[in-house]
């Protein structure tokens, strides 16, 4: 017999999934991110050099989990899509403010200095028995308390986008992060009193469409920002087409009615 394949399959179901028509837009678009990643040298572009060394790594570490969504867009893994959906739209919303803010690179950084302090604290607290010497070290260092944690709705404010801060808490809440409403798309409660457990929990149609539409504004955000640094590129029609098509799946939202239960059981 021959061996089925698992797209095909799937599609024999009522289940929720990614259409063909999605699948292929971000198909398109990681290939055609590649490309421009593979870029050898072009001319550098205006602005501090440090700045633009964060931009071109936001759109590096876009890329790289973009091309893990689709990997899991293949296998309609969409519970772990929604989670990883958080994660570039986090790139996004650095890469919005890179653009927008003055103060981006120092709230960057201060952002990253009250990391290091902060585990350091955790460190000597948890360490009593240090020599001498250490115990100096990281006392002098913890004395010079600096930084400021950095938050993805302080980045937000003044955008044009403020839609993806939004998201970005949905999804930490109800899919990202350990709640009580992301362990609930775990189970299923069957009118006899039994539960039954999943590891793949759906999403409504609804939800779906959320994070394909987030995922894809937060990887043109961070995309047509960096093509338009490169002048060799700011003529491609390449992204400029793949944003057409996203405009125009984007457009197309479900209905209310379309949705089911998230959380059901496969």
């Amino acid at each position: 017999m021959a061996k089925t394949d698992k797209r095909e399959d799937i599609m024999t179901r009522t289940e929720p999934m990614i259409s063909d028509q999605w699948l292929q837009w971000m198909r398109d678009y990681r290939d055609a991110a590649k490309q421009l990643a593979d870029m050898d040298s072009f001319e550098q572009p205006k602005g501090d050099t440090e700045t633009l060394f964060v931009k071109f790594a936001l759109f590096a570490r876009t890329m790289t989990l973009f091309d893990t969504a689709v990997l899991l867009a293949e296998h309609d893994k969409l519970f772990e899509l929604r989670s990883i959906c958080r994660e570039v739209l986090e790139c996004a919303i650095h890469m919005d403010a890179a653009f927008r803010r003055d103060d981006y690179l120092k709230m960057l950084k201060d952002d990253d200095d009250k990391s290091r302090w902060s585990r350091a604290k955790a460190f000597q607290e948890r360490n009593t028995d240090l020599d001498t010497d250490s115990r100096s070290l990281l006392q002098e260092f913890l004395n010079e308390k600096k930084g400021k944690p950095l938050k993805p709705s302080e980045l937000s404010k003044g955008s044009d986008f403020p839609d993806m801060a939004h998201t970005y808490r949905e999804i930490s809440a109800d899919t990202a992060h350990v709640t009580y409403t992301a362990l609930v798309r775990h189970s299923k409660h069957n009118d006899d009193g039994s539960t039954i457990f999943t590891l793949d929990p759906l999403l409504t149609d609804i939800e779906i469409h959320e994070t394909l539409a987030m995922l894809g504004l937060s990887a043109m955000i961070c995309t047509l920002n960096v093509v338009r640094m490169i002048p060799t590129m700011s003529g491609d029609p390449v992204f400029f087409t793949l944003n057409e098509r996203f405009r125009a799946l984007q457009a197309i939202r479900p209905a209310m009615s379309d949705n089911i239960g998230a959380g059901e059981a496969r």
